[in-house]
């Protein structure tokens, strides 16, 4: 269980973390990375993303997205979630710099002990959804090569979710999720069994918000 790792006096915190421990845990959790998954009946909004070929694009976004931004539908998914990381934990419970360090030192175990159990965590999930039919069923779809299908299942998913969960642990901790519509609706994909899959509108310091431009990657029907 996640609050086993040490006691918490947080009820706010307890309450986040339950919220994230509920969402992985679930038996939908990361099934709508597949073929052959059920689209939840309702989307909270959500417009999907269907293209696995340039998932990284838009997940794991290249920094020349930013150079030339004419060019791309989509703004840069990880300097966004990286900004609000440090919003969240700069103006959130712990504004001062000494009381962030205090919080730090507090949590230490359950924030060291998560990302290093979470990573393994994603990896054996995604084991137990993957097959070679799927794979094959992937390839043909598509139009992806073995080597492209290895990537995606192996490499990019598992490290991306992995980044965002930590980044999840990190905002309940430090500001607690409703301090931050952007890790909600991080949250969100995931607990619709899928994930993330890009910020297509203006950005957030510019008025776009998660619920306009957040996007959910998803291959139910």
């Amino acid at each position: 269980m996640l609050l086993d790792y040490q006691s918490i006096d947080s009820e706010i915190i307890i309450s986040d973390l339950k919220k994230i421990y509920n969402v992985y845990t679930q038996e939908q959790f990361m099934s709508g990375l597949f073929l052959g998954s059920t689209l939840p009946d309702n989307l909270e909004g959500f417009r999907l993303y269907k293209d696995p070929i340039n998932l990284d694009f838009r997940i794991q976004t290249p920094d020349y997205c930013d150079d030339e931004p004419e060019k791309w539908n989509f703004k840069n998914l990880p300097h966004i979630l990286d900004d609000e990381g440090i919003r969240v934990e700069t103006e959130g419970v712990y504004s001062d710099f000494n009381d962030r360090l205090a919080a730090r030192k507090k949590y230490k175990k359950i924030l060291w002990g998560f990302t290093d159990d979470f990573g393994a965590f994603s990896h054996d999930r995604m084991s137990v959804l993957r097959t070679k039919e799927h794979d094959i069923a992937m390839q043909k779809a598509f139009s992806l090569t073995s080597t492209n299908v290895e990537y995606i299942f192996y490499h990019l998913i598992p490290d991306v979710i992995h980044a965002h969960f930590v980044m999840l642990m990190d905002a309940a901790i430090y500001g607690g999720l409703d301090n931050s519509p952007i890790f909600k609706r991080v949250l969100d994909c995931y607990r619709l069994g899928g994930m993330p899959g890009g910020w297509v509108g203006p950005l957030p310091e510019d008025g776009g918000t998660p619920e306009q431009c957040m996007e959910l990657y998803h291959l139910g029907s």
